[in-house]
């Protein structure tokens, strides 16, 4: 399942990049000490086989029962222990009417309405059985009906509008993780597997579409289809889908692939792209694991209402719509990307995941953390040009150090039971940690000997469950067979190593008088104690230098197993106390690298006075995201980091901008309330000036993939620290909108020209753009013009926006995943949108509660917001206020202990920060920056109030 992310239009991201900054229904998960138990199957029985029929009339607009569903499923059982007393399955939200039980010689033991009980609380449906059963197979048939639910979740209804401004219905479903259930009484856990049968009676102005070819479409009377498919191979039930819609599709026949969605979508081009890429991608998977794709087909539809961002469904795969849309006149180049890594992620699960699923949730990481590793590999392998394995380093790794540096972060290997904590492991722990860890893993023993490993796991376990030590016995036997470890370790510890403990190391690197190196490391928290914090990793590390600056093998020098090493220079390896050294080649590794005063001198040296480009650009990247943060948690002196960062003057690679850009963007919201925040706007100014001005505000043909996100950065830093050029361009381009001179932006500039352009505008501009977002039906278009809406700082206009999105009337349109969009959109752009989301969230928490949830996975809207919006608070007033409005949340049944305990905690650290460090950065810039203003003058000003002036005109 592709974790749902949202771009946000601010200076805090990459626009359009592709980059998920913000992980909405995504925060990191505590461990839970004493996990709840009785949420298990007893599992005295197994399924052999499922036969599902159910009947839906969403088609029926005139119909009282169109949300309605009836349902009848014959499960194959085998019993597996002596004098069973009843069988237990899962079920939530419906009513079971009927039970028939039968044995093997098809003897009718039980034929009523009554001889089963529920247990709502774990959702346990009980087959009591009128003797004890013996051991062998028997024949469960059970009648129920239910309804379509509302809340994207097991089995529920959506909708679009089609060109005559109808709107039609459609049925769909998500069942992961536990949502199954709701369709059809089942053995509901990810490691029971059974084949699947069945048959959809639909109206005949509808198809059904499923994981599986159609075996059968015949008419049952004038008004129903009955459409049959094929069984499925043995699967999990939370990977079967089906869909009942009028939608219209493209196909590859030849591939045996199909692209489904609203015929608006279809007719307009818009899922060509998707239909390309997946062809593309299975190929690469294919090739690069040397295992076949299972199925004989595999679909692709886009459901306008969805909770997750994708879903890994065998045979077909679910997104939310604008995931899968790529139009290449209106859409910029940033969704190509986005789009072709999602549909690498959920084809990526086809193998990990689907075809070896893990034992129980406790391994989640087994499936996010090998799809989110595949998704840049298989990405890259379809669509080179646009280097998306580079984007790994920003994306996945330095994404997920930020989550995994909390004191109460979670270890990969966490046990859970209930049907809510198993929804809150889908963070990113599971998918960007892990995916992290499994690409130091790559590296660490070659390309070759992993490879072989994934090839080994997936035909020894394929159609089975796999645990962490089936993965680690595949890796190893690869391993043994090219030799790629020392005899004394092992892959078991090294995996061990990184899954059952929390957080993640980092390495200490001291240079002596006598050319001695010492490498050393501990747990690096955010929050640093006074002590080192103990941990010992298998840490697999190597070393690049400017007598070696060959940063191309990264395979390890060696692995660091205690706590110390020391290395000395030697033929294969040498330097002297002169030379720069750089540790953690490509930041393959998991881990953050701090040296001591007098190399991060050398190596600030070479970046400012030396060849830059001398140090790899991943490793540029990682200089400043790892400078940025080791000052934050004071590991390291700011002074260092901010001269080192200067280099940027003449950098024009993507991944240091962007690693840069979510460093700075931290620094930028703590010292916005300083009386020296002009000092830090013209040390920012000063440097994305002289790239600003090279890659200019408007994109060229001849631009890359990585040189329009380079501008989008540019372009939303200078406008931020107040450039007269930047601000002045980005509002007479909006303008041109309002005024109708033009009709439109260039896609790739467009994000930041709306945000950047709604900042300081009236509400008549307001009001335009807030109309236009109403209007479109363009799913993408929608998400980017709700972002940019955030961006004004205008508190009453912020206050009217938040308002719109808890509407019920449908004056507005909003689909449940937007309405969470909308706050979010506000509360990451600045102090007057962080303290105007907490007051709108305090005041309507239920309503909030109730309406946000319909498009948040997990039904965890509101604690996935305070946990973004403690990352936000940066003062003690903030987080007084902040602190209140948590606790009367838990209070209220909102917020979970273990939320409320991250919110403190990042919040916390954060206010922290500023009594530690405000006065140091102060300093600094007073006696490193020179002082007088960036130029934002009146022409700039006179530029903000243009939009507004022909707004006013024009109404």
């Amino acid at each position: 399942m592709w974790k749902t992310a949202i771009l946000i239009l601010s200076v805090t991201s990459a626009v359009w990049s592709g980059v998920p900054l913000e992980r909405q229904n995504l925060p990191s998960t505590p461990r839970q000490e004493v996990p709840v138990s009785g949420y298990r199957l007893p599992n005295n029985t197994i399924p052999l086989r499922y036969n599902i029929e159910l009947t839906t009339h969403v088609h029926d607009h005139q119909s009282p029962n169109q949300f309605d569903f009836n349902g009848k499923v014959t499960i194959l059982l085998r019993v597996l222990e002596e004098n069973v007393q009843n069988i237990t399955l899962h079920y939530r939200q419906i009513t079971v009417t009927h039970v028939k039980l039968a044995d093997a010689t098809n003897a009718v033991l039980e034929d009523d309405d009554s001889s089963f009980t529920t247990d709502v609380t774990y959702e346990f449906l009980v087959i009591l059985a009128p003797s004890v059963l013996r051991i062998g197979n028997y024949s469960l048939e059970l009648e129920y009906h239910g309804e379509l639910r509302t809340d994207n979740g097991g089995f529920y209804r959506s909708s679009y509008t089609d060109v005559n401004g109808n709107t039609r219905w459609i049925a769909t479903t998500q069942f992961e993780s536990t949502d199954a259930r709701h369709a059809f009484p089942c053995y509901d856990e990810p490691g029971t597997r059974a084949p699947i049968g069945l048959k959809l009676t639909h109206g005949n102005a509808y198809h059904a579409i499923s994981n599986m070819p159609i075996k059968s479409s015949l008419p049952w009377n004038a008004t129903y289809t009955v459409t049959e498919f094929e069984d499925t191979l043995a699967m999990q039930t939370y990977l079967l889908a089906f869909v009942v819609s009028d939608f219209a599709f493209i196909s590859n026949t030849e591939n045996k692939q199909s692209v489904y969605a609203n015929p608006v979508s279809i007719s307009n081009g818009d899922l060509n792209f998707a239909l390309e890429a997946g062809v593309k991608v299975i190929n690469a998977l294919e090739n690069y694991l040397q295992v076949k794709y299972s199925f004989p087909k595999l679909d692709q539809i886009g459901i306008p209402d969805f909770a997750a961002g994708a879903m890994e469904n065998w045979g077909l795969v679910t997104y939310r719509e604008e995931a899968l849309i790529y139009n290449s006149t209106k859409s910029p180049m940033g969704q190509l990307k986005r789009t072709a890594s999602i549909i690498a992620h959920e084809y990526g699960h086809q193998f990990f995941g689907n075809l070896v699923s893990p034992k129980w949730w406790s391994y989640l990481w087994l499936n996010e953390g090998f799809a989110t590793l595949m998704q840049y590999i298989a990405a890259d392998k379809a669509y080179p040009d646009l280097r998306i394995q580079d984007m790994a380093t920003v994306e996945a790794l330095q994404n997920a150090f930020q989550s995994d540096a909390l004191e109460n972060t979670r270890p990969m290997n966490s046990y859970v039971e209930t049907p809510t904590a198993i929804s809150a492991l889908f963070d990113d722990i599971a998918y960007d940690k892990s995916g992290s860890v499994l690409r130091q893993l790559q590296h660490a023993f070659g390309d070759t000997v992993f490879r072989a490993g994934l090839k080994y796991y997936l035909d020894a376990m394929q159609f089975k469950a796999a645990t962490p030590a089936d993965l680690a016995a595949a890796l190893q036997r690869a391993v043994d067979a090219h030799q790629a470890l020392p005899s004394t370790t092992n892959v078991s510890d090294i995996i061990n190593s990184w899954a059952d403990q929390s957080g993640y190391p980092v390495l200490h690197v001291s240079r002596n008088t006598d050319n001695v190196i010492t490498l050393s490391q501990e747990r690096y928290l955010l929050k640093r104690s006074r002590d080192a914090v103990k941990g010992t990793w298998y840490l697999p590390y190597n070393m690049a230098t400017s007598q070696a600056s060959d940063f191309s093998s990264t395979l390890p020098h060696d692995w660091l197993i205690d706590q110390t090493v020391e290395l000395r220079p030697s033929a294969a390896l040498n330097w002297t106390n002169d030379d720069w050294v750089i540790f953690n080649k490509q930041q393959t590794g998991y881990y953050r690298v701090n040296y001591d005063d007098k190399l991060w001198e050398l190596i600030t040296h070479e970046l400012h006075h030396g060849n830059h480009s001398s140090i790899h650009h991943l490793n540029r990247a990682q200089l400043i995201d790892d400078s940025l943060n080791l000052a934050r948690s004071g590991h390291l002196k700011y002074d260092i980091t901010l001269k080192l960062i200067q280099f940027l003057t003449k950098e024009e690679e993507y991944v240091p901008w962007a690693s840069l850009n979510n460093g700075l963007a931290y620094l930028n919201r703590m010292l916005a309330g300083s009386n020296k925040y002009n000092l830090f706007k013209k040390y920012v100014w000063e440097l994305v000036e002289p790239s600003f001005h090279k890659f200019g505000l408007e994109n060229k043909p001849s631009d890359t993939h990585f040189a329009k996100l380079v501008r989008n950065i540019l372009i939303n830093w200078a406008c931020q620290v107040g450039s007269e050029d930047c601000l002045t361009q980005t509002n007479s381009q909006l303008a041109e909108v309002v005024s109708n001179k033009t009709e439109d932006i260039d896609p790739n500039l467009k994000g930041v020209v709306y945000c950047n352009g709604l900042r300081n505008a009236d509400s008549n501009t307001f009001q335009y753009v807030l109309d236009r977002m109403h209007r479109s039906q363009d799913p993408s278009d929608r998400m980017l013009l709700i972002s940019a809406l955030g961006c004004s700082e205008n508190t009453a206009l912020l206050e009217m926006y938040l308002a719109t999105s808890l509407d019920e009337t449908g004056d507005f349109g909003y689909r449940g995943q937007e309405r969470s969009r909308v706050f979010s959109a506000v509360y990451v752009n600045g102090r007057v949108g962080l303290e105007t989301a907490m007051k709108f969230l305090d005041a309507n928490a239920a309503t909030i509660d109730r309406l946000y949830n319909g498009g948040s996975f997990g039904g965890r809207a509101i604690g996935s917001a305070v946990t973004g919006m403690a990352r936000r608070v940066v003062n003690k007033e903030q987080y007084d206020e902040f602190l209140a409005m948590s606790t009367r949340l838990e209070s209220a049944g909102y917020l979970n202990a273990g939320e409320l305990s991250t919110a403190k905690e990042l919040s916390g650290e954060n206010v922290q920060w500023t009594n530690t460090y405000f006065n140091v950065i102060e300093s600094w810039l007073e006696a490193n920056v020179k002082s007088g203003a960036v130029r934002f003058g009146t022409a700039s000003m006179m530029a903000v109030t243009t939009v507004a002036t022909l707004v006013a005109v024009l109404l």
